[in-house]
């Protein structure tokens, strides 16, 4: 079974939170968002965009790809060589997407959208 975690930013420090829930500020699960930390034992808010999903995946340091992360992939012609994850239908997918198969065991995760964007736009070069 996969398990299931969450991570954001707090608004107040920029300190990430990863917890094992969500909740809007009325009890459903939404934004904006609360995530449920078991550090500190304590529901705590988030910024609504930098809401991930861990994806169920590590790469070849044993560190986990979550939602928004920003990935080194094997060398590929054609191809760039550093991705974001997201979710597509339930599935963890890479963007940009690429025809060539690789592994999560063979990414490395390098930064996030959140705190590292520029690193996608060195891929464009």
């Amino acid at each position: 079974m996969r398990e299931i975690e969450f991570r954001g930013k707090r608004p107040d420090s920029g300190e990430w939170v990863h917890g094992r829930g969500y909740l809007a500020d009325n009890g459903t699960i939404g934004y904006p968002a609360s995530i449920y930390s078991d550090k500190h034992g304590e529901w705590r808010k988030i910024c609504d965009e930098t809401l991930g999903q861990y994806t169920g995946l590590k790469d070849k340091n044993g560190v986990k790809i979550f939602e928004g992360d920003i990935v080194r992939t094997p060398k590929q012609d054609m191809c760039a060589t550093f991705r974001s994850v997201h979710w597509v239908n339930s599935i963890a997918s890479f963007s940009p997407f690429c025809f060539q198969l690789f592994s999560a065991a063979e990414c490395e995760v390098i930064g996030n959208i959140h705190d590292s964007p520029e690193l996608l736009q060195a891929s464009d070069g």
